[in-house]
């Protein structure tokens, strides 16, 4: 009976030890710890009530923020703190405290759960050191990178700063060679360009009397043409075989279209046809000359050719050579107003040359500056 006693009262104490235990202030911070002493009334950490200390973690949630159960999962929206010695302090839900998990690296939510939890704050906290110390040493070398970036961008920033001075009186040596050679260029052009409308002048003057001259030259062939009888005068009569000159459209020339061409004249001499009369039918008169000949008609069958004899061609031979004499002794006709028109300007006498080779060369000489000074521009862009 004695034993039964002492097995009650061991029982008892070690029931009363736990439930001493569980009245302990579990889960509360540094910062919170003032606010739970031991046998005086807590009160809530929001101010809605207070409570004595006995019902501080007596399983029962008594204040609406929780805080009167920070040890137990009584309160749902109680916050549990690990305090988690030789690694951070955390908070858990309330919920988690005794639930058989160890969230808490010292065990502490654990407390009355019988499970088996291990210490491992410090093995976390030596992790976490580790880490800590490989971000910051990361950390000092990009700030050491950063410096050098910094450095290098200042030292390239000054030694363009001195290039672009540099580059700023470069600038402006050049753009004063550049306005003396525009000036000495534009004064070489002057005479360039009078001599070269000088030279253009003369020739279009010069082709312009040859082209009249053959005009004139022509103009006087048809009026020898047309003069039939010779006697200097050219009458209507003597235009009318030209159908070509008919101007109503019935192809041919009546005696009133032949009367209206000269002017309402019975005749005309040769220097009012060239006045009057020419201008009128020059595009559309044909000489007997601008026709060419038919193509001559040989002899004989393609079977049987007749073959002259040898003589003869010799005979022909000789007289074609005579024929041939009398030709080139006969001056070349002159060249067709188109020749004339589409002749090309004759090359520049040397005084006019030298003037466009010194013009070329100042146009060479500012050019040649100013593509310098556009070069300067775009580095100093």
């Amino acid at each position: 009976m004695r034993q039964v006693v002492l097995v009650l009262g061991l029982l008892l104490a070690v029931l009363g030890c736990r439930a001493v235990e569980v009245k302990r202030p579990r889960g509360v911070s540094l910062s919170n710890r003032s606010f739970y002493e031991e046998n005086k009334p807590f009160t809530c950490l929001d101010g809605s009530r207070t409570i004595p200390y006995d019902r501080v973690n007596d399983d029962y949630c008594d204040c609406a923020d929780g805080t009167d159960e920070p040890g137990t999962a009584a309160c749902s929206n109680g916050k549990f703190h690990c305090t988690n010695p030789g690694y951070k302090p955390m908070y858990i839900p309330s919920s988690r405290v005794n639930d058989g998990i160890c969230d808490c690296c010292d065990t502490t939510d654990e407390y009355n759960s019988g499970a088996h939890c291990q210490n491992t704050c410090r093995e976390m906290g030596r992790k976490e050191r580790e880490e800590l110390e490989k971000k910051a040493e990361m950390a000092r070398e990009g700030m050491l990178l950063k410096q050098k970036f910094i450095e290098e961008a200042r030292k390239g920033r000054e030694e363009k700063q001195v290039r672009l001075q540099e580059l700023a009186e470069k600038r402006q040596s050049v753009q004063t060679q550049v306005d003396a050679l525009r000036a000495e260029k534009e004064a070489a052009e002057q005479p360039e360009k009078e001599a070269k409308d000088a030279h253009k002048k003369a020739w279009e003057e010069r082709r312009e009397a040859e082209t009249a001259a053959m005009e004139k030259k022509r103009s006087q062939e048809v009026f020898t043409q047309l003069d039939q009888d010779g006697d200097g005068k050219l009458s209507a009569s003597e235009l009318l075989d030209h159908s070509e000159l008919d101007s109503d459209g019935d192809g041919s020339l009546s005696d009133k279209e032949a009367q209206d061409l000269l002017g309402g004249s019975s005749t005309v001499d040769v220097s009012s046809f060239q006045e009057s009369v020419w201008p009128q039918i020059k595009e559309k008169f044909k000489l007997e000359s601008d026709t060419p000949p038919a193509p001559p008609i040989e002899e004989g069958t393609e079977s049987h050719p007749e073959i002259p004899p040898e003589e003869d061609e010799e005979d022909d031979v000789e007289e074609g050579d005579e024929e041939d004499d009398d030709d080139d002794s006969d001056d070349y006709p002159p060249p067709s107003k188109s020749q004339v028109e589409d002749q090309e300007m004759p090359p520049y006498d040397e005084t006019t040359q030298a003037l466009i080779d010194a013009a070329e060369a100042a146009r060479n000489q500012y050019e040649e500056a100013e593509k310098s000074l556009r070069e300067i521009d775009d580095t100093m862009r």
